[in-house]
């Protein structure tokens, strides 16, 4: 047990020519967002961390030659295997550009459709991030995303919760509780918008259900670990995880056996928002 403990994270070329940019997670998140957005001929895009390449792949075929696409990362080795797509998939319409959201490379009014999947959670200011969309974005142009909002894995987190009480742990339970609510409200989101000059014209929210056999799997599950593992051990003091992970780990195991299984809940939402 607790061998994940152990787990970081190696960023390198040879991990990302094995990294699916689109594991369940991130695709049921893509696809609510290829199901809503409005595709027309004849705009200029930015995916906003586009990654290694999805949707923007997906976005660039769909849309045509008429279409140019932009994808911005700051992530190197992830624009490296999305160079090699763009290649392999004989993509004409697609430029990447290694750059921090905070900061976009073009000039005011000159885009008329940014989208991004899953990236306004890890924007260490989604405000300035909001705000450069509106500047470069075109009168009446979109901005549209995707988001896991607060709330997600709710029966994961009960159990954390609980496991921390019964340690005799209560006081870490608002170190977990601020980590676990960084994730936004329809309300919070849509807040962003309107504060930094959008209107919004559409949300959607849906939801699906990761299915785990037990604890033991979910915490040793490669994107588990790589997504969320060293977050939690980031913020709970280093010389309780064993403790508190062992513990965790029998609790979920235990909430598995009488529930066959581990159900998670993972609530979504698709926004989209219009220049001012």
């Amino acid at each position: 047990m607790t061998e994940y403990l152990s787990y970081t994270f190696n960023d390198s070329e040879e991990f990302i020519q094995t990294f699916d940019e689109a594991p369940l997670w991130s695709a049921s998140f893509g696809l609510l967002l290829l199901k809503h957005l409005e595709l027309k001929p004849n705009l200029r895009v930015i995916d906003m961390g586009s990654g290694a390449g999805f949707p923007l792949m997906e976005l660039a075929g769909r849309m045509g030659n008429t279409c140019k696409l932009f994808g911005i990362d700051p992530w190197k080795n992830a624009s490296v295997r999305a160079k090699q797509k763009i290649k392999n998939y004989g993509l004409t319409n697609v430029e990447l550009i290694e750059s921090s959201a905070e900061q976009i490379p073009f000039a005011d009014n000159t885009i008329d459709l940014i989208v991004s999947n899953l990236g306004i959670n890890n924007f260490d200011k989604p405000d300035i991030v909001f705000k450069e969309c509106n500047r470069v974005l075109k009168p009446n142009g979109k901005l549209a995303l995707t988001s896991n909002l607060n709330g997600h894995w709710k029966e994961f987190y009960a159990i954390f919760y609980s496991t921390l009480k019964q340690l005799g742990k209560e006081n870490l339970i608002a170190i977990l509780k601020n980590d676990e609510e960084h994730r936004g409200t329809v309300e919070s989101v849509s807040k962003l918008f309107t504060d930094t000059g959008f209107t919004i014209t559409r949300y959607y929210e849906e939801s699906f259900e990761m299915k785990f056999v037990d604890g033991s799997t979910f915490l040793n599950h490669y994107f588990v670990k790589l997504g969320w593992l060293t977050t939690w051990m980031s913020i709970l003091p280093k010389e309780d995880l064993q403790e508190i992970f062992s513990a965790l780990e029998q609790n979920l195991n235990e909430y598995s056996k009488i529930n066959v299984g581990l159900s998670l809940t993972v609530p979504m939402l698709f926004i989209e928002g219009e220049k001012v």
